[in-house]
């Protein structure tokens, strides 16, 4: 991947970041702290705080009852799969900015 594709991408995660945080039906720092969390950031209140850790740790052992308890607190599914896809958007980040780094340490260490 050349330095002119990864730069491309940037613009991408770049963009993807800013939408997240601008839009949505959640509160806005609920949402900022979801998107974070799920990038590894700092704990946000329950029961949101353990779904997004699990979202971003081990997707795979999200359970019902992490969800259920999510939509319980929140009173609908959209604004539940709110949590989820943010939660899952700021993982992806999270990787994006690992692997965006990697590159880019490549590409210096060839110059």
């Amino acid at each position: 991947m050349s330095a002119e594709s990864t730069g491309s991408h940037a613009q991408f995660a770049t963009a993807l970041r800013a939408r997240v945080q601008e839009t949505g039906t959640l509160d806005h720092s609920l949402r900022k702290g979801i998107l974070d969390r799920g990038a590894g950031g700092p704990a946000v209140a329950e029961p949101y705080d353990s779904l997004a850790r699990e979202i971003a740790e081990d997707s795979y052992r999200v359970t019902d009852e992490q969800v259920s308890t999510v939509l319980g607190e929140l009173g609908s599914e959209g604004n539940a799969f709110e949590v989820i896809l943010t939660a899952a958007i700021g993982a992806g980040l999270r990787r994006w900015d690992a692997a965006a780094a990697t590159i880019g340490e490549a590409d210096d260490a060839a110059s």
